[in-house]
């Protein structure tokens, strides 16, 4: 393998792929994350998703997202260590024991490659020529900023899942299912209440789109809690919205206008998880017959109108793909967890 040009070609290839996947991962916030990325990030989540439908374990959802940030870190260091390594097995006088100039084995390469790209530099081996000692130079500087980006990485990961659990606890505040939103912020069919309070959630939410494509890792952060859950908080709202929006006809202009405006907000941001983290469903999911909502204050529709809207709903498809990729079920978003 030592003298091997094929080797060496194959080194430069992954280097580049792994600087590529990385700063298109960590540095792009247009973009659903490198191609290394994507591939090894959905592919886990794919797995763990198909042992929790089997036998369901939210906790066991919940600790994913941690470890599937440190495989993916730990995947970018080991591809760019083999890359160098097999760059600096290219040739016979690329590593040289530093004492005797002796030709370094594979291992000793190995361990060299390690050294240099943690930046240790204990100098047990050296290039053997002129021409070797570039390569080692650019390879420490790679290993730092790979460091660097996931250090930077991690704590931006970690504030954002954050802020996405503090989304998802004021959207529940206002009620544990999209009923309770429209009993608790009614007003006797004026929905002022509910105005107010959506207001300060629609920038949060445009905020989150943006940054689930900047750090498409957020899609795997599971809340074993369905109160600190995004996607049965966005969806329970979504439904609470759309049944105020077409079933009082008390609204004032304003309000009305106001509630549309958060409907495109959280239209745009089914939008840009349907372009980068989940396929639509084909169909529609199912709607419960909403016993008990033509009875609360201030609507005006029967049961069956209502039932009717919300299934002519597009985005109904996405919003259970989102439920269900992120391991809750269609049935969480109209019932609490403790019934």
């Amino acid at each position: 393998m030592i003298g091997s040009t094929l080797a060496g070609m194959v080194g430069v290839l992954l280097i580049l792929l792994v600087v590529y996947d990385a700063i298109r991962t960590t540095l792009s916030v247009s973009s659903s994350g490198g191609p290394l990325t994507n591939r090894l990030v959905s592919g886990l989540w794919f797995v763990l998703l198909g042992i929790h439908r089997r036998q369901k374990s939210h906790a066991m959802l919940s600790s994913v997202g941690p470890w599937i940030t440190v495989t993916l870190l730990m995947t970018w260091f080991l591809v760019a260590w083999l890359g160098w390594f097999l760059l600096f097995c290219s040739a016979p006088q690329a590593v040289v024991v530093s004492t005797t100039k002796a030709t370094a084995s594979l291992i000793e390469r190995a361990y060299y490659t390690g050294y240099t790209l943690t930046t240790l530099g204990y100098g047990d081996y050296v290039p053997g020529t002129d021409g070797w000692r570039t390569p080692p130079v650019i390879a420490a500087a790679n290993g730092f900023f790979l460091f660097t980006l996931s250090i930077t990485y991690i704590l931006n990961i970690i504030t954002n899942v954050i802020q996405k659990r503090q989304t998802a606890l004021s959207i529940n505040a206002l009620g544990r299912d999209p009923r309770q939103i429209i009993a608790a912020t009614n007003d006797d069919g004026k929905f002022a209440t509910l105005v107010s309070q959506l207001q300060p959630l629609q920038q949060s939410i445009s905020t989150l789109g943006q940054q689930h494509l900047a750090y498409p890792i957020l899609h795997y952060y599971h809340s074993e809690s369905s109160s600190k859950a995004l996607s049965l908080a966005i969806a329970r709202l979504y439904q609470a919205i759309s049944l105020v929006y077409f079933a009082s006809p008390k609204l004032d202009t304003t309000t009305r206008e106001q509630l549309s405006i958060f409907q495109r907000a959280l239209e745009q941001f089914l939008d840009t998880l349907g372009g980068t983290f989940i396929q639509p469903n084909h169909n529609i999911p199912h709607i419960p017959e909403l016993n008990g909502y033509a009875e609360l204050p201030g609507f005006d529709k029967s049961s069956t109108e209502m039932h009717d809207y919300l299934a002519s709903l597009p985005y109904q498809k996405i919003l259970v793909a989102y439920v269900q990729k992120d391991g809750w079920d269609w049935k969480n978003v109209w019932q609490t967890e403790q019934e």
